[in-house]
């Protein structure tokens, strides 16, 4: 297998396909939801502190006087895990986007915001935030310093993703950019920011470096609503965009000379959709740190559910990202009761499998 050979290869069925896949699209995408539900509620019931359904119920709805003499089940319900649930859905939804606009972008199935540099650039960006407030508050609180920080990760770690991506495509660039150049230049840049974002948090002391190597390996740990609202802003900023970028996406697909054929302005399209892509990963990033190979996992999954569409592939990969990162998060928190994994190594031991798997089937 080469690069070049699936970046050159549109990922589009024949279009007698269509009419199967939309019949099937309503009840895929009412299964999925009735998934994340049950989901949803298994974060709520379960954790170091299990909780009965009743006296969860009874907890959120504030009714008879079992939740007025229950201040632990609201506490946790309201406080720790509803937030936490709430974030984890919301980062689900980015990563699986930015990885479904990527894959279109790149026309390689492949491809995810880690081959593009997005997730180290907005790490790096991140971990010197983190240092900068080390350095300007001096207090020797690590997790004071991540919280004056949270109000600007997103932000920081959207400018830190933009210039991975922009230098990624500046170093594609010749006389145009191609797919298999941008999956190369971003494996290259990538490796250059993680080794730049290890170096700096060397140098700094051991307090500081466990709280920002338990951020790197993408955690929902202690996530509320501070971090909801924080992340909200960018959801609809980028939501708002996205429609106008589907037809662009979906002729991208086709490859650059059909597509330009058609009357797209290919390099204007492409630039604006990684954008887009950078705005959903980098700001979902800066909440919860890098978590892997979400947008890799749901994407091609959405594909083969949806077809290449990338219209439906919308409806149903949001879908599937959230899924896939509160089941991560579940199954992170129940191993190791009452110790709990990161979301981030969860999916990773998920996806390198799911990702030689489909390697293996690309030869």
């Amino acid at each position: 297998m080469t690069l070049s050979a699936h970046a050159a290869t549109p990922i589009l069925p024949h279009a007698a396909d269509s009419e199967p896949v939309k019949t099937r699209l309503p009840l895929g995408v009412a299964v999925l939801l009735g998934l994340v539900i049950l989901a949803a509620l298994a974060n709520l019931l379960f954790g170091a502190v299990p909780l009965s359904p009743s006296r969860a119920w009874l907890a959120m709805t504030g009714s008879g006087d079992s939740a007025v003499s229950d201040p632990v089940a609201q506490d946790i319900i309201w406080n720790l895990r509803l937030p936490r649930l709430l974030v984890g859905a919301l980062v689900g939804i980015h990563f699986a986007i930015a990885g479904s606009l990527l894959q279109a972008v790149m026309r390689n199935p492949l491809a995810d915001a880690g081959v593009m540099g997005i997730n180290a650039g907005a790490s790096l960006a991140a971990v010197l935030v983190f240092a900068a407030a080390e350095r300007l508050t001096g207090d020797g609180n690590p997790y004071l310093r991540a919280a004056l920080s949270l109000d600007w990760l997103p932000f920081i770690a959207c400018l830190g993703g933009l210039a991975a991506a922009g230098v990624v495509y500046r170093l594609s660039w010749n006389r145009g950019s191609t797919p298999v150049r941008l999956v190369l230049c971003g494996i290259a840049v990538a490796g250059l920011l993680n080794a730049l974002a290890t170096g700096v948090l060397a140098g700094w002391a051991q307090a500081t470096t466990e709280t920002v190597l338990a951020w790197l390996s993408g955690s929902l740990y202690g996530r509320d609503w501070t971090h909801l609202t924080a992340l909200l802003p960018w959801t609809a900023t980028s939501l708002v965009l996205l429609p106008l970028l589907v037809r662009g996406a979906n002729l991208l697909q086709l490859g650059d000379e059909v597509a330009a054929t058609l009357g797209l302005r290919v390099e204007r399209s492409r630039f604006v959709l990684l954008l887009v892509a950078v705005l959903f990963a980098a700001s979902a990033v800066g909440v919860v740190g890098p978590v892997g190979f979400v947008g890799l996992i749901v994407a091609h999954i959405a594909r083969l559910m949806v077809g290449p569409d990338l219209k439906r592939q919308l409806i149903v990969s949001p879908i599937l990202g959230a899924l896939l990162v509160l089941a991560s998060d579940l199954i992170g928190r129940l191993v190791l009761v009452p110790a709990e994994i990161p979301i981030g190594v969860v999916t990773s031991l998920l996806g390198v499998p799911f990702f030689l798997a489909l390697l293996a089937r690309r030869r």
